[in-house]
């Protein structure tokens, strides 16, 4: 007897609405932060550990918050506040070099 298995990608863009969600994985925690500009968002919640952060884009401020998915740091013995901080930094340094050569 044979069994067929179908398999399938997951397209990495298929204009979805998580076309422009963006992730930040923490390798050190093993942690899955998103980080979500709520700029244009009059209403949000977010469950869950979570930290505000700015960011100026050279034309105005935006915010962005940073949102644990997925938390490991307790295991790691890290404190995911500064896991979270980290994480922005990476993130900030990909937004400036994004606007500087990107633009």
């Amino acid at each position: 007897m044979k069994i067929a298995i179908e398999s399938s990608e997951i397209p990495v863009k298929d204009n979805s609405p998580n076309d422009d969600r963006l992730w930040v994985y923490h390798t050190k925690s093993l942690s899955l932060i998103e980080f979500v500009c709520v700029s244009d968002f009059p209403d949000f919640q977010f469950k869950g550990k979570m930290e505000r952060f700015e960011y100026f884009n050279g034309d105005d401020t935006e915010d962005w918050f940073g949102v644990f998915v997925q938390n490991n740091c307790n295991g790691f013995e890290l404190d995911d506040n500064d896991v979270l901080k980290q994480s922005w930094l990476y993130l900030k340094a990909y937004l400036e070099w994004e606007d500087k050569n990107i633009g």
